[in-house]
Order: structure tokens, then C-alpha cells, then sequence
């Protein structure tokens, strides 16, 4: 009896061992299996970085075919050419010539800028250049191109050809000239810290006083523009920004108050960055303007230019001494060249990404 009752007792201990291995395994089985289980999660994670990474600018180039039968004749064709301001003298430079290279050609341009009448008068020229029948449209908005897409659209519908100076995306569009406008911001930064560095090589940190005079508020282009700006803080530790204004319009007028209006609270401002040539122009003016004024001591530079000052800027005896040559010295070639190819038919891209060209005096002249 107790030889069996032992016997009993080993066949179930051993059992026991059994059943408790059996159910280990399956209880450590899923356990194994977790990685596969959280391969979903990965799956969502990748499937949301598309959306996270689209970027903010169309850049990438792409070809637009030959149409059949082109090179199509354009001896009587009209481009509307509308533009922000007559006043800006490289906005209305660049018109000029481009219509100047058209007429050999047999086409009409017609160039409006908005001026004081902003978006709102551009959507109407929009509207009575299709009323008009024109075939092609350049349009570089005076604020926010998003106002003026309605129009656009309504242009696109009626068979008119439409490029887009300067947004930063291409549709709606047949074709864009784009800018980077921070990266134009940020040059005239950089070259205003060279006239700084060359001109008071001496100076203690914190010790030139700088304004900016942007329009940040007009359209995302100025705002990244500005922000290039604000970078001189960073990359010139002998800067103090002092004044930062958001002005509204486009002229010699409007740059030469802008800079008495920062002179009557900060009469030791050196250093200005100017939202365009016209604004730069007006604020050399007021410096030349103040009593006994040394001009070597001051710097304004733009974020465009004006060709007929080349000469000026370059001489070192003004005070502005530098801009940015949106597209080189030649956009107003490389604008008629893509106007042209687009009405013929021709092979052409559909994004022109503008050359950034600083263009300043030789800093080293005016060292003390």
C-alpha cells in the first residue's frame, strides 16, 4: 500500500511538472509575438511624415512640352503686365524694358500697377484684361496672392496664360518666377554686417545702431523677406536693432519718412535694411539730409534693385551701399525670354528660380 501510494504521489508530481511547463509556454507565447503586433504603429507613424514634410515653396523644375505646331506666330498678341507700384523704380525698370523687347516682336504689353488701390484694384485689372481679350497674364501681387486667385481662375477658364511673380507655390498658375525671399533677406543681412565690419572694425558688441524697414504685413514673401533680415542679430554681434518697422507702400516717399521718423528717436542709426530700392533710395535721401553728415559712416541696403543705380551703389559715396539683384542684372531678359516662349509654345519650365546676386561697393574703401 505505501509502496503504491508513493508511486501514485511521483506520477502526479511529475504530471504537475508537465502541466506547469505546458503552461508556461503558452502563457510567454504572445510575449514573443509582441514586436509583429506593434508593427502597425509604425505603419500610422510613417504613413503621417508625408503631410509633416510637404515642403512650403515649390522649387523643383519640370518642362512643360512643345505644343503642336509650335513656334506659334505672336505678332499681335497683349500681355497685361500688372505689378504692385509704378513708384518702385525696379519693378517699373524691369516693365519698361520688357515692353520695350516686345514691340520688335509685334506684341502689345500693357503694364498696370496697383499703387494705393492694392489687391482689390488688381483683381479689377485682372477682370478687364479678360474683358479685353488679352492672351497672357503676368501678375505679381501687391499683397497675399491668395485674394487674387478667384480671378486668376476666371483668367485660366477663358484660355489666357497666366505666370505668377513671385508666390510660393505654383498652382494656380501656368508658370512661376520664384524667389527666395529668406534667402534674400538673409544676404542683405550678411552684407550689412560686412559694411559693419569693415567700417568699425573697433566697435564693441551691442554698439551700432541698426533699423530695419520692412513690410512684413503685405504677403508671405515680405514676411520671410523681413525674417531674413532680423538674422543680422544673430551673425553680427556688433549690431543693436533699434527700430523695426512694418511700413505699408512702395516709394522714395515712404522710405525718406520712414528713416526721419527713426532719426527723431534714434539719431545714431548707421545701419538700415530696406524692404525695396525705392525704400532704400528715400532713406539715403534723408541721411544726406542731416547736418555735417559723413556718408561713409552709413549703410542702407535692399532686397531688389533699381539698374539705374548700379553705378551709385557701387561708388561707395552714397549711402546706399547695397542691394540684392533679384534674378542678376538681367531679369528683365530672362522675363521677356519666358513670356515669349510660353506664348509660342515652345518647350519651357514651369518654375524659374531666380539668381540671387549681392551687389554692393568694395567695404574695404571705407575702413578708418
Amino acid at each position: 500500500m505505501n509502496k503504491s501510494y508513493l508511486s501514485l504521489i511521483a506520477v502526479l508530481i511529475i504530471a504537475g511538472f508537465l502541466l506547469s511547463a505546458c503552461g508556461s509556454a503558452a502563457t510567454e507565447a504572445p510575449a514573443v509575438e509582441e514586436p509583429t503586433a506593434a508593427e502597425p504603429i509604425a505603419e500610422e507613424a510613417t504613413a503621417e511624415a508625408p503631410a509633416a514634410e510637404e515642403p512650403s515653396e515649390d522649387t523643383i523644375v519640370s518642362m512643360v512640352p512643345a505644343q503642336p505646331g509650335s513656334p506659334f506666330d505672336i505678332n499681335g498678341k497683349v500681355v497685361c503686365y500688372i505689378i504692385p507700384s509704378l513708384a518702385n523704380p525696379f519693378l517699373n525698370g524691369v516693365a519698361t524694358s520688357v515692353t520695350e523687347k516686345f514691340q520688335a516682336d509685334g506684341v502689345t504689353v500693357n503694364v498696370y500697377g496697383a499703387d494705393e488701390g492694392g489687391l482689390n484694384k488688381q483683381f479689377d485689372q485682372i477682370e478687364n484684361c479678360i474683358s479685353m481679350g488679352t492672351d497672357f497674364m503676368y501678375v505679381m501681387a501687391a499683397g497675399e496672392v491668395d485674394q487674387l486667385i478667384p480671378a486668376i481662375e476666371e483668367a485660366k477658364a477663358a484660355g489666357i496664360m497666366v505666370m505668377g511673380v513671385p508666390p510660393q507655390k505654383l498652382a494656380p498658375f501656368d508658370a512661376i518666377m520664384h524667389t527666395s525671399q529668406l534667402e534674400d533677406g538673409q544676404k542683405v543681412a550678411k552684407m550689412a554686417c560686412d559694411f559693419i565690419e569693415a567700417g568699425y572694425p573697433d566697435a564693441a558688441a551691442g554698439s551700432i545702431e541698426t533699423a530695419i524697414v520692412g513690410s512684413p504685413s503685405s504677403s508671405v514673401g515680405m514676411k520671410l523677406r523681413d525674417d531674413g533680415y532680423s538674422t543680422i542679430t544673430d551673425i553680427c554681434p556688433k549690431v543693436k536693432l533699434v527700430a523695426h518697422l512694418d511700413v505699408s507702400g512702395d516709394s522714395l516717399p515712404i522710405g525718406q519718412n520712414a528713416a526721419e521718423n527713426i532719426f527723431t528717436a534714434n539719431p545714431d542709426v548707421k545701419v538700415f535694411l530696406a524692404q525695396s530700392t525705392a525704400h532704400a533710395q528715400g532713406i539715403a535721401n534723408a541721411i544726406k539730409a542731416l547736418p555735417g553728415v559723413d556718408l561713409d559712416d552709413y549703410g542702407v541696403f535692399a532686397g531688389d534693385m533699381d539698374p539705374s543705380v548700379i553705378e551709385m551703389v557701387t561708388s561707395c559715396e552714397d549711402p546706399y551701399k547695397g542691394f540684392v539683384a533679384i534674378g542678376g542684372t538681367a531679369l528683365d531678359v530672362a522675363t521677356y525670354e519666358q513670356i515669349k516662349k510660353m506664348l509660342q509654345g515652345v518647350e519651357h519650365p514651369d518654375i524659374i528660380n531666380d539668381a540671387l546676386e549681392p551687389i554692393n561697393c568694395d567695404f574695404a574703401t571705407l575702413a578708418p
